[in-house]
């Protein structure tokens, strides 16, 4: 229930319990008010405007406290380490993580692909290291001038508090942003937090031992409190969480008061529990099908019983360990134990989300597969064989249906139904119509549009779904969720490109979906004997050649029933980097296979890049665009190669691809790519990039080829030789336009006709130009004659300055026509127009007939 108070939303709780509670939460000054079940609506209305001076002053406080802007870590942002100001230094590192302190910069080396969560989490662990270094020099000697002393101590990242003390523990905790302030801030809570071993209030004998021991501690506790707290994002409860508070608060109040009854020496009779709050829902995990245990975490009010007339309160933090049976309601409800922890105590441990959805690790896909076949295929885990997915159906009592479109682009490969009624996409239109539970849809194009190896992953990819994710959906049903959430999951192929940390529980199952279901059709142990098996025959893993590796591949998708892409990835995930250059499929259809040294290519690397990304690297990577530019470099074949005759071949057409020294050789010419699945863009943010993707085709996978300036590039740098110089080419042809091109056609020997046909401009079109009867109208005439011409870089350039064209007067685009004038030009017309209509960008020629 939600009231409005002077404009104030405020959200009413009703529990059992004796008393109305008033919370203002932090970070915005949300307020909550927990009432009595027997309290009327109009009471809690007139408790909230009594106490309406408070709310506003508690919310202004919050607004008022300075809070750092949310970070990204990248390069320029301000941090402080004991209140000293540092500027932050990020350097891609795919090797090792490090956090460095470098005169007035901290130097964060991370993988370029890391996200902005797990950039943040490294960074705190770093400050835990700091803050833990500086307590343990600095607690013993406070706890040796006042002669208190506490058993334990902690860090922890908190958000409203400096530290805390269990007095009856004597532990105390300390808040990781005190790292960031000055020491005498440290050494302010540390004191302030044994003062409490003595006193649990901030009473007369509170401030009493302060003064003696640290007489400005209120200057200190100004400017710690004045100081600029982290950014912080309020969360909200998880959906397990709300349910239990909803349904089953009476039963953990009353488990709670009990165990503090039992636990409590004195008079039972006059102590009293006057409110309970349900703090948190922890240590969720599945131990057998069907059930879910976990940790509620309850801090109680007590009212203990005292020799003066008021008794004293007292907060006690209680961890209730209960069980549920996944049904309809709450009715397998049970409470299994009731112990103390300590406040506001977390886990990092957790099987299962507060969503119900497992928490499972990229490095945890090979366990989970071999859980499956455990379970449903154990023979699969001892010999190399066709799974039989089809069969582990049946047997999961799955339906499978194959003939309903379940999108108008076959968006969707597959959807599994948990719950019977009519399945809804995201316009809430109906796809299909009562569906029953247990029924997997297939969509019937999947076999042939695709393969039958593709239809088999997705079956996989739905079983998987049955086995790991029932329990989210029987949660969503029972809060009442959207029905779509608690009744299917529609798998799409593309895959998710929003930030990982913006995910949400569908995206989350899906993504463990699709890592595990390849795992599970192809099985590490079996599948790595079978290699071998085959790598013998065909003379060993380090001699074996590309052919080789193709035919290994062929041979693991035949046996295995699958694609033969998918086999080539399980190969490369089981550590066969050289598989890398086996059947190379970029830019929907495969280019030639390719050989090079052993340990040339680290994981995730390759020499090969599609178009899409090689123009972004061009307009957003200075280091790259100085390599396309010097002239030395040419794209052929979806390789950026030396410029060198060893490694260039060309067709009678004069159209560059690589020779057959090259394709074994790539480690000796190419250049290296990263092959990143990242969820951002490694140029996200860069100027222009928004306007370069909203004019590029949608892209249907995740990873993205970059370039990074690695040892392998610097080397091939090394070996390039001064680029002809533009000057040298206009010495050359001192002439007009016109002058120019009948010049260059005489040197390359050709007519009107064979330059109109690798042009595309037309053969008038040429003839005016050479007679000086017509001025070039648009810059793609220029570049496509460039590109007729087969012009080095230089002498593009000089050709193109003898016009008005100016090709960094046009953004992205004249970006992307500099980068096909450094290192496409050698590819055919049809070949560059092909790329640059797939990215949004206007071909070239003057024919439009033949674009």
């Amino acid at each position: 229930m939600r009231i409005v108070i002077s404009g104030i939303p405020i959200d009413v709780q009703k529990k059992n319990i004796k008393n109305m509670h008033l919370q203002v939460k932090p970070p915005d000054g949300h307020v909550v008010i927990s009432a009595p079940l027997s309290v009327d609506d109009k009471a809690i209305e007139a408790y909230a405007r009594t106490q309406l001076g408070f709310i506003k002053r508690a919310i202004a406080q919050f607004q008022d406290q300075p809070r750092a802007s949310k970070r990204q870590y990248v390069s320029g942002e301000t941090m402080y380490i004991w209140g000293k100001q540092y500027f932050l230094v990020f350097k891609p590192d795919n090797q090792k993580n490090s956090f460095e302190i470098q005169n007035q910069n901290i130097v964060l080396s991370m993988s370029a692909k890391s996200t902005v969560k797990q950039r943040d989490a490294y960074v705190k662990e770093e400050y835990r290291k700091i803050l833990k270094e500086e307590i343990e020099k600095r607690l013993p000697k406070w706890e040796t001038q006042t002669g208190l002393k506490c058993d334990s101590w902690q860090t922890k990242y908190m958000v409203t508090k400096w530290g805390a003390c269990s007095t009856d523990k004597k532990k105390l905790w300390f808040n990781l942003q005190l790292a960031q302030k000055p020491y005498a801030c440290l050494d302010y809570i540390i004191l302030h937090e044994l003062t409490h071993l003595i006193t649990r209030k901030h009473d007369a004998t509170f401030i009493a031992h302060m003064d003696r021991h640290m007489p400005n501690w209120r200057e200190i506790r100004k400017e710690l409190n004045d100081s600029r707290l982290d950014y912080y994002e309020a969360q909200d409860e998880s959906p397990l969480q709300k349910l239990i508070d909803q349904s089953r608060y009476d039963d953990i109040r009353d488990a709670a008061i009990a165990y503090i009854q039992e636990d409590h020496s004195g008079d039972t009779k006059r102590l009293s529990v006057i409110d309970m709050e349900i703090e948190n829902v922890i240590h969720i995990e599945q131990p057998e099908d069907g059930v879910i245990a976990f940790d509620v975490i309850a801090s109680c009010d007590v009212e203990m019983p005292s020799a003066s007339r008021k008794g004293y309160f007292n907060e006690r933090w209680l961890k209730i360990h209960c069980q549920v049976t996944l049904g309809i309601d709450m009715s397998g409800f049970r409470i299994m134990s009731v112990g103390n922890c300590e406040p506001q105590e977390e886990s990092d441990n957790d099987r299962l989300s507060g969503e119900l959805v497992p928490i499972i690790s990229r490095d945890q896909f090979e366990g989970e597969a071999e859980k499956f076949l455990t379970r449903y295929c154990p023979e699969a885990l001892d010999k190399p064989m066709r799974v039989p997915i089809e069969t582990i159906a049946s047997d999961m009592k799955l339906q499978v249906i194959e003939d309903v479109p379940l999108s108008d682009d076959l968006t969707y490969f597959g959807t599994i139904i948990f719950d019977n009624g009519n399945v809804l996409d995201k316009h809430r239109k109906i796809t299909i119509r009562n569906a029953k539970r247990g029924t997997v849809y297939l969509d019937p194009r999947v076999s042939y549009e695709r393969s039958v190896g593709t239809k088999r992953t997705t079956l996989a990819h739905e079983c998987f779904h049955w086995y790991r994710h029932q329990p989210y959906h029987v949660l969503m049903k029972m809060i009442g969720a959207n029905d779509n959430l608690g009744r299917a999951i529609q798998c799409q192929i593309a895959a998710n490109t929003t930030d990982s940390d913006k995910w949400k529980a569908v995206d989350w199952m899906e993504w463990q979906a699709k890592g595990v279901a390849p795992r599970i059709l192809m099985p590490a142990k079996t599948t790595r004997l079978k290699v071998e098996q085959l790598l013998v025959a065909y003379g060993g893993a380090d001699d074996a050649s590309i052919a080789a590796y193709e035919n290994v591949i062929d041979e693991l998708a035949e046996l295995f029933d699958v694609s033969r892409q998918a086999a080539k990835v399980r190969l490369m995930d089981l550590g066969y980097s050289k598989a890398e250059g086996a059947y190379p499929f970029v830019d929907g259809q495969y280019v030639r296979g390719y050989s090079f040294e052993a340990g040339a290519l680290d994981k995730n690397q390759t020499f090969t890049i599609p178009y899409a990304d090689l123009f972004k690297a061009y307009c957003f990577d200075r280091e790259f665009k100085k390599l396309i530019d010097s002239g030395q470099f040419i794209f052929a074949d979806r390789h950026l190669v030396l410029n060198n005759e060893k490694y260039i071949a060309r067709d009678q057409s004069g159209n560059a691809t690589l020779s057959e020294y090259a394709l074994s050789h790539m480690d000796e010419c190419c250049v290296v790519f990263s092959k990143g699945y990242s969820y951002q863009s490694k140029y996200q943010g860069a100027r222009y990039y928004t306007q370069f993707m909203r004019n590029s085709a949608p892209v249907e996978n995740q990873v993205e080829y970059s370039f990074e300036l690695n040892a392998h590039n610097k080397a091939l740098l090394d070996q390039i030789k001064n680029a002809k110089r533009r000057s040298e080419a206009l010495r050359r042809y001192p002439g007009s336009f016109a002058e120019t091109l009948v010049a260059l056609q005489k040197e390359k020997k050709l007519s009107n006709k064979q330059l109109a046909d690798r042009s595309l401009v037309g053969e008038k079109t040429i003839q005016r130009l050479r007679n000086d009867e017509e001025y070039p109208t648009s810059v793609q005439t220029v570049l496509a004659l460039c590109v007729g011409l087969k012009l080095p870089l230089p002498e593009a350039k000089m050709f193109l300055g003898k016009t008005d064209f100016k090709l960094n007067s046009m953004k992205n685009e004249g970006y992307v026509y500099q980068c096909v004038l450094a290192a496409c030009a050698e590819n055919s017309i049809y070949e560059i127009n092909e790329m640059l209509k797939e990215n949004g960008i206007t071909p070239l020629g003057s024919d439009p007939d033949l674009q």
